[in-house]
């Protein structure tokens, strides 16, 4: 019973020390990650390389860096994650832009969120149809026999595409000609001039991978993480006027929201 117990002794302290090990080795690997990003952040902001810029490849990283591929890989996926560089295969690693973000609690277009950021607004018309709604967009609009527009735009800011968005107006609200010319102006400054400028509103918003319908005109690979908002919009009078579905890339929209108590 005693040698037993001096096994089992033994066993235990040695399982204590290689579980310290490995938690040491983990954290130096962490650290060294840490460090060779930090690396990069530092050489994108002293070179001031502009969105699009490309950056060497991971062999010429790691020699540089004098670390493996390996860890300048973990650091890559991580300023990836934070939005810092995109890498697509066949173009390699590039500098992303600045972030749109939008701040909740206030009721502004796409237009005029882009503008207010600095960032200059545009819209590309994929699609303006007239169609029967369906019942939860009848329900929503509260509508009776009317017809509706189905509106599909993308949107982009800098040039760049930044999100898909399809609403739904009742058609007595729009004409064909102003309808559009969407692609060219904001649908909320549109509705101002009509009388019926968005007063309120009510949104939501999840998490949601882009499908490939979205990734196609969005211009990336399908199965990104995204934010997907559901806009119901009222005039001053509590009428409906819009529900709107847009989709976000999530690498670049930030939501922000102003909490006080």
């Amino acid at each position: 019973m005693k040698s037993l117990y001096s096994v089992l002794r033994k066993a235990n302290t040695f399982w204590h020390e290689l579980h310290f090990v490995l938690c040491f080795v983990f954290v130096a690997r962490v650290k060294v990650h840490e460090q060779v990003r930090e690396r990069i952040e530092k050489l994108l902001a002293d070179d001031a390389l502009e969105p699009g810029h490309k950056l060497p490849n991971e062999n010429d990283l790691a020699t540089a860096l004098k670390v493996s591929r390996t860890t300048v890989r973990h650091a890559l996926k991580t300023l990836e994650y934070e939005g810092r560089i995109e890498r697509t295969p066949g173009r390699g690693t590039v500098v992303r832009g600045v972030r749109s973000e939008q701040l909740l609690g206030k009721l502004a277009g796409f237009t005029e969120q882009m503008r207010l950021r600095g960032l200059a607004p545009s819209s590309q018309l994929i699609e303006a149809t007239r169609m029967i709604p369906s019942t939860p967009v009848k329900a929503l609009l509260r509508l009776e026999n009317e017809l509706v527009w189905r509106i599909q735009r993308v949107r982009c800011a800098d040039a760049e595409p930044l999100a898909v968005e399809t609403c739904y107006i009742p058609c007595g609200l729009l004409s064909e000609e102003q309808v559009a010319n969407l692609g060219n102006g904001s649908l909320y400054d549109l509705l101002a001039r009509r009388g019926r400028a968005p007063a309120s509103s009510e949104q939501s918003i999840e998490a949601a991978l882009l499908n490939p319908e979205e990734a196609a005109l969005l211009k990336v690979s399908p199965g990104r993480p995204v934010l997907r908002f559901e806009r119901l919009c009222f005039d001053v009078r509590g009428e409906p006027l819009e529900f709107a579905v847009s989709t976000y890339r999530g690498d670049k929209h930030r939501v922000y929201v102003l909490l006080r108590r």
